[in-house]
């Protein structure tokens, strides 16, 4: 491949430059990186160029190690022209999504200018066509390099051989199949690295992207077995070591997260796939066992458990702040903020670097905001929508169920976890019968036959709203939906008091707390 194969416009519109002296592929040398205290805007602005006028709408979904992705919808005008702003921490990367995705290298104070083909509904073809100027030109040209070789290569889009890896091969076979695996995606990053010379930012990038390939096969092969051979846990396990796997890659080190796609699903795989279950299976946690699988704990007692397990099963220090960083941000999102309260300054200990420790707290706050004063919280999501087009939808929920607890459920048809979430949805609409409940559905971000076909398919009773793309943007602006599925909990006076992931097989003790109330 041409190395002006994607061409950059070298005019800058902001300059933000840090070194960083690593590459993954030789031993790490010491390099000191900037605290990142606090948040600092970033704006992305681009232009569609032959843009299909029915996909109006580019998403961007931010990732953010220890947190959860943060997603913005950005209108495209009459000409394909887009723009956004939003505050980071520190540098990472992002999904830029209009009919396929890829991910553009971001960094706090950046303004980044990119251009692309909409015509081509395949990544390859519209990383083909990119064109960067501002901003982290080079970092992302090169970047795009990376992806359009990756995403060409047979190893990504020729699943036969893989697929028939995951059904034929047992663990130990399969192991060495994934390594040969790793070994040419490693040979294929080298070529890359001679080819094109990239900045070691983006060094850093591309290994990170390819090593996590090697984990992410790896934590999802006994699943994937089991579903391709009709077994179920107790016809067929990976031996009890299997998982330590997890543990080898190390050491892991803070300009890695420039590969936030990569580090944020890694660490939830190491946090379910190896610390969960080591945890689970620890005498600690046994004596709380009151039959075989339940456990039973007094309150504070599991967050305990899972907060001193993380820190025990997870050696490797990064990756460690990471876990615990993530574990409270999923509490915060659900609500729960008792076990960081009482524990704030232990916590404080273990989870140190600026950028996730600022953040933590910031959204620590914004949930006790909303625990304590849900009537503030709803008037300040109703003057969000003040004027906008989603205004009227919110309006009809709150009218058409009052004197009802509310359980609102975002949801898009092309997300594979909101689809799989509908058969929870429907035992706990089940469950919830002739109680003081109603059950709404919000379609976001969706094409309507295809949202008409879900609803078909699902058959899911309950109150059902399909929300134009403007719609779309406009709620998830005012109810900080940074992703779906996402879930909304009204009580009977119509105030929000959740705005989560309370997900249905866990929201029912909340339900039923505020139909007694």
């Amino acid at each position: 491949m041409k190395k002006n194969l994607i061409r950059s416009k070298t005019t800058p519109i902001m300059k933000y430059s840090f070194l960083l002296a690593i590459l993954l592929v030789i031993p790490f040398t010491s390099i000191k990186s900037e605290d990142y205290q606090s948040p600092r805007k970033l704006i992305i602005a681009g232009k569609v160029t032959n843009y299909d006028h029915a996909k109006d709408v580019i998403e961007l979904s931010i990732n953010q190690p220890g947190f959860n992705q943060e997603s913005i919808s950005i209108e495209i005008d009459s000409l394909g022209r887009f723009s956004t702003a939003f505050e980071i921490y520190r540098p990472t990367d992002a999904w830029l999504m209009y009919k396929t995705n890829f991910l553009v290298l971001i960094h706090p104070g950046d303004s980044i200018y990119v251009e692309f083909d909409g015509k081509p509904g395949d990544r390859p073809s519209i990383l083909k066509s990119i064109e960067f100027s501002g901003d982290a030109a080079k970092s992302n040209r090169d970047a795009a390099v990376f992806q359009f070789r990756y995403f060409s290569d047979p190893l990504y889009w020729d699943w036969k051989k893989e697929e028939r890896a995951i059904k034929e091969y047992d663990t130990d076979r399969y192991l060495v199949y994934l390594d040969s695996v790793r070994q040419e995606r490693r040979k294929m990053y080298r070529k890359f690295i001679s080819d094109i010379k990239p900045d070691n930012e983006t060094k850093i990038w591309a290994s990170t992207f390819v090593e996590f390939d090697y984990y992410n096969s790896l934590n999802y092969y006994p699943n994937n077995h089991r579903r391709a051979n009709n077994l179920n846990k107790e016809q067929w396990k990976v031996p009890v070591s299997y998982f330590d796997a997890l543990k080898k890659w190390s050491p892991m080190t803070e300009p890695m997260i420039i590969s936030g796609y990569a580090m944020s699903c890694f660490t939830n795989i190491f946090r379910y796939g190896y610390s969960w279950t080591k945890i689970m299976e620890g005498d600690e946690i046994k004596k709380y066992e009151t039959a075989p699988g339940v456990i039973t704990t007094p309150s504070g007692v599991m967050d305990s458990l899972l907060f001193y397990g993380n820190i025990k099963y997870t050696s490797d220090p990064l990756l460690r702040q990471l876990v615990l960083t993530e574990m409270f941000s999923e509490d915060f999102k659900s609500g729960s903020i008792s076990y960081y309260e009482k524990n704030r300054e232990t916590i404080d200990n273990y989870i140190t670097l600026p950028y996730l420790k600022n953040n933590l707290s910031a959204q620590y706050i914004q949930t006790k905001q909303r625990i304590e004063n849900p009537k503030i919280y709803s008037e300040s999501v109703l003057r969000k929508l003040e004027n906008s087009s989603a205004k009227e939808i919110l309006d009809s929920v709150i009218f058409s169920n009052k004197g009802k607890v509310v359980y609102i459920d975002c949801w898009a048809t092309w997300c594979g976890p909101c689809r799989a979430e509908m058969h929870n949805s429907r035992i706990l609409a089940k469950q919830m019968e002739g109680k003081d409940v109603s059950f709404v559905y919000l379609c976001l971000d969706s094409e309507e036959y295809n949202w008409k076909a879900c609803l078909d398919e699902f058959r899911l009773k309950g109150q059902h709203y399909f929300l134009s793309k403007k719609q779309s943007a406009d709620l998830r602006s005012a109810l900080d939906v940074r992703g779906v599925p996402h879930y909304v909990i009204l009580d009977k006076k119509g105030l929000i008091v959740e705005g989560s992931n309370l997900r249905p097989n866990e929201a029912k003790a909340k339900i039923e707390e505020l139909i007694r109330q």
